[in-house]
Formats: structure tokens, sequence, C-alpha cells
């Protein structure tokens, strides 16, 4: 008779879990975790971080925050003060910002000429991870086509 009682009830605590998620996850894929406020308390980490290490994890952190938000959520500024970011010479913050950008897919298509600007540069970089195909791929999210890449010299040692 134990048993009867427990299964039916474990049954149900089981699909009380798996809705439970379920809500969690969709309420996360609409943005609703994520605030425009957030974006710009990161973006400001990122220009102001003491280090690099500190400036690369907040850039790590925007692009988490920019997978769970509604593209339609950030505003132009707060678009505009991402694009800036690119400017940066640390190459770890421009592929975590690249990174961010094609999270927003076709929303972010204000920072295409930048991106085909950096990307020639980036693309013969020497090291083994390099911004290009975080660059590359924020292209093809925003609906471009990224031009081929290049020959590169190889570095002299």
């Amino acid at each position: 008779m134990t048993k009867i009682i427990r299964l039916p009830l474990l049954r149900f605590g089981v699909l009380a879990a798996m809705l439970v998620c379920a809500l969690c996850s969709a309420a996360q894929s609409r943005g609703a975790a994520v605030s425009t406020g957030q974006l710009e308390e990161t973006i400001v980490s990122i220009q102001t971080g003491g280090t690099l290490t500190i400036r690369t994890n907040a850039a790590k952190r925007l692009s988490d925050l920019t997978r769970s938000i509604d593209p339609e959520e950030v505003d132009d500024p707060t678009l505009k003060e991402l694009v800036s970011l690119l400017s940066t010479n640390e190459d770890s913050v421009r592929f975590w910002v690249a990174a961010s950008l094609g999270h927003l897919g076709p929303r972010a298509k204000l920072a295409v000429p930048v991106l085909l600007k950096l990307l020639p540069e980036v693309d013969c970089l020497d090291g083994d991870l390099t911004s290009a195909p975080a660059i590359r791929r924020a292209l093809e999210r925003m609906g471009e086509t990224p031009p081929p890449r290049p020959r590169c010299r190889a570095a002299s040692r």
C-alpha cells in the first residue's frame, strides 16, 4: 500500500520539477532575467577595470548577459556603447564583445562596419585564439557574409 501512495507522489514531484525548470528556461530565453542596467554596469566594468583579467572577465559576463536578453530590449545608446568597446587593443576583450554583439543578431547590425574593419587585422594575429572567429560568427548572426580569410605571412621568430 505504501508503494502505491509514493509512486504517484514521486511522479507529481518529478513533473513539478520539470515544470519549474521549463518555466525558468522560458523566462530566461525571453530575457526576463537580464536588464539593460546589468548590461550598462558590465560595460562600465570593461571600460574601467584595473587589469586585463578584470576587463576580460567583464567582457565574458557581457557575452553571458547578451545571450539571455531579448535583443529588442537593448536600446540604441547601449548598443552604441557595446560597439565602442571593439576599439580596445586587448584582443581577449574584443573576442567577448564580438560574441556579445553576435548574440544580439540583426539588432546589432550597426557594428558590421567596425567588425569588417577589424577582421583583416585580427585574422593575422599570432596566437592560438584570437577574436577573428568571434567576429566572423557575429557577422554571420547579423546576416552578413564574412570576407574570405586572408593569407597571412608567417611570424618571424
